[in-house]
């Protein structure tokens, strides 16, 4: 546009300069007359050009720029995506009675001394240090007006912890109850220092989000004193452990308590997934949030205190890390989640073989109004393959969906109890996302 503008100014002062010389020759030749015809075509002829080249000129800055800006765009996507390693659950293994070790006696302290709690407590704390560099707190903040037009400011509240930072972007996993109906998010890091995120994406079913702190908006002292937690291998526990809970376990913030972890196996049914639940004899609060660590320091779990029967809201409960980690990755990346509307769990080869149907996934709840429900799945449905590949278990369910797309169509093997045995079926399901 600059460029047309510059020629159309040369084109007025060429205009006028004919103008002189015509009429410096028009008083030396007094008998030739004036072609107004030519000039009024060569100047509309030099103008159109003018303006043509102006058009085009723009046109190819715009294309330009626009390619640059998408080559721009998909860099920066490429830089940001969050890649988190998954952990295998481990196959348990025959134990032969010539490998079961022999019992072995074990000493207790009788004569355990205050000095001994002390020396104990220190080395937790030792261990907590670097993950509690990690530990943010995340308000988020919405404006309210009361009867009398007032404007007043609430705010949800939860803890977090920085689980990747590329050096542009820092990205905190926390809850989304925090951040619902939120105009403004604020994050609180280990030093006092607060500064403004944004969010990445949210999950409904687990309760968890990923937020987003722009590097450059930080203090060097800031960036120097936090660390990233590192996501540990949850499938390594059993009972037994010791484990540390960190962030707001007890209701108050920056508490470290420990203690060790009673059962790995209770699981927590939430929409196309299942996860184990981490129960711990550490004592807290039903409103409490943070991280569940092992003794290297690692995380294993998120803290999940509304998890489980009433009667066990003041008991440590965290969702199992490595189940997690598929779907942070996904929150982190901003990635839709993939949706299909059902609660199951797992067929054992037991139950297969005394109902006489495959291992599969027995659906508990079709979700109203979901992709399933209008598909035509039913509860006491037992899917036993998605796109022609068996599943066994809700977490290969999930992760087979989330390779999807939004819209593509799936097929899936269903037994269905008729009136006498099970009889298999196919169902496609037309998938959505959250």
């Amino acid at each position: 546009m600059g460029e047309g503008k510059k020629t159309s100014k040369s084109v007025d002062h060429s205009s006028d300069m004919n103008a002189g010389e015509y009429n410096f020759i028009r008083e030396t030749i007094k008998n030739r007359p004036v072609n107004r015809k030519n000039l009024f075509i060569r100047a509309a002829s030099v103008t159109g050009g003018a303006a043509l080249f102006g058009i085009v000129a723009a046109i190819a800055f715009s294309l330009t720029f626009s390619a640059a800006e998408d080559y721009q765009s998909r860099s920066r996507r490429q830089e940001r995506e969050v890649e988190i390693p998954r952990d295998e659950p481990e196959e348990a293994k025959e134990i032969k009675e010539a490998d079961t070790p022999a019992p072995q006696i074990v000493e207790v302290p009788r004569n355990i001394t205050l000095a001994d709690y002390e020396k104990i407590y220190n080395e937790i704390l030792k261990i907590s240090e670097n993950p509690r560099k990690a530990l943010v707190h995340v308000s988020g903040i919405e404006k309210k007006e009361d009867l009398l037009d007032n404007t007043l400011l609430s705010s949800g509240e939860s803890e977090g912890i920085i689980i990747e930072n590329n050096g542009t972007e820092m990205f905190i996993l926390t809850e989304l109850a925090a951040l619902s109906e939120a105009e403004r998010i604020k994050v609180e890091f280990v030093d006092g220092s607060t500064a403004q995120a944004v969010g990445v994406k949210g999950d409904s079913a687990t309760g968890l989000a990923v937020i987003q702190v722009s590097s450059a908006s930080l203090k060097k002292s800031t960036l120097e004193h936090v660390t990233v937690a590192k996501l540990g291998n949850s499938y390594s526990l059993v009972q037994g452990k010791a484990v540390i809970a960190i962030g707001k376990p007890t209701g108050y913030n920056d508490s470290v308590v420990y203690g060790n972890v009673t059962s790995v196996t209770n699981k927590v049914p939430v929409t196309d997934m299942e996860y184990n639940l981490l129960t711990t004899d550490i004592l807290g609060s039903g409103q409490g949030s943070g991280m569940l660590l092992d003794t290297s320091g690692n995380i294993i779990g998120v803290i999940a205190m509304a998890y489980g029967p009433e009667d066990t809201q003041t008991m440590v409960k965290a969702l199992s890390v490595s189940q997690l980690k598929p779907l942070i990755e996904n929150l982190s990346n901003g990635k839709d989640i993939l949706y299909m509307g059902v609660r199951g769990q797992e067929v054992s080869e037991e139950t297969a073989k005394s109902m006489e149907i495959s291992r599969g996934i027995f659906v508990d709840k079709v979700e109203e109004d979901s992709p399933a429900m209008e598909a035509g799945i039913q509860r006491g449905d037992v899917i036993t393959s998605f796109n022609k590949k068996d599943i066994h278990t809700m977490q290969r369910f999930y992760a087979e969906l989330q390779k999807c797309e939004k819209g593509q169509k799936v097929e899936l093997a269903v037994m269905r109890k008729g009136a006498e045995s099970y009889g298999q079926t196919k169902i496609n399901v037309t998938l959505d996302v959250k």
